[in-house]
This record gives C-alpha cells, structure tokens and sequence, in this order.
C-alpha cells in the first residue's frame, strides 16, 4: 500500500530530483571538457582514483565503475553510505570533488579541514615527504 504525498511534499521532491539531475549534468559537461584537456586536472588524481577502486562502495557497470550505483539508476541517496553515484575517474580528476565519505563511513565535513579520504591521505603523504 503506497502513501500518497501531499501537493507540497510532492512539489519539494519533484524539485529536489531535478536540481540533483541538473547539478549532475554540470558535472558531466565539465568531465567532457576535461577529457579533451579543457580544465583543471587534479595533480594526485591516479591515487585519489585507486583509494575509490578499493572502497567497498564502488561499483562497476558497463565497464567503468562509480561511486555506488550509477546517479540516474538511484537519483535520492544518502552519499556517505550509497555512494554519490559519479564515475569514479572523472570524480577524482576534479580538483572541486571530494569523497562523501570519511575514514569511518561517516559523512564527511568540508568545511575549513575537509576530512573526506581522499585529503586526508593527501595530508599524510605530504606529511612523510
């Protein structure tokens, strides 16, 4: 037996998926332009790359894996625990990405110290050098 929302709640969540979709978009036309050497490339992005192949979160579909189920297959997710969705080479090329995730499954915060993965092991590779 489904539940049916109210006009308003039907409003926000039809609202909320089309700026997830629109944002995503965004994210794919910047990927492109990347690939044909337009834009910024992450310098560590190989090893930002391998830190996502061994999460458990990744999955592979199609040949090229993502950052939990590919973005239009589960548009609501929760990113800390599905994963956010992105295909994970182009994610780790964007010097503006970072993971949705911390080292504890958690959240991450990117606020002043960012504490996702990814800068934190850049940290402490820069920290030992």
């Amino acid at each position: 037996m489904s539940v049916a929302l109210s006009p308003s709640r039907l409003v926000v969540r039809v609202l909320r998926t089309a700026l997830r979709v629109v944002g995503a978009g965004g994210h794919a036309a910047t990927a492109a332009a990347r690939e044909r050497g337009v834009g910024r490339v992450h310098p560590l992005w190989v090893e930002r790359a391998s830190v996502c192949q061994t999460c458990p979160l990744c999955v592979v579909k199609c040949g090229k894996s993502y950052c939990g189920k590919p973005f239009l297959h589960q548009i609501e997710r929760e990113e800390h625990t599905e994963g956010c969705g992105c295909p994970v080479i182009p994610k780790a090329k964007d010097p503006s990405e970072h993971c949705p995730r911390n080292a504890h499954f958690e959240a991450s915060t990117k606020n002043e110290h960012c504490d996702c993965i990814w800068c934190t092991r850049v940290a402490k590779a820069e920290s030992s050098v």
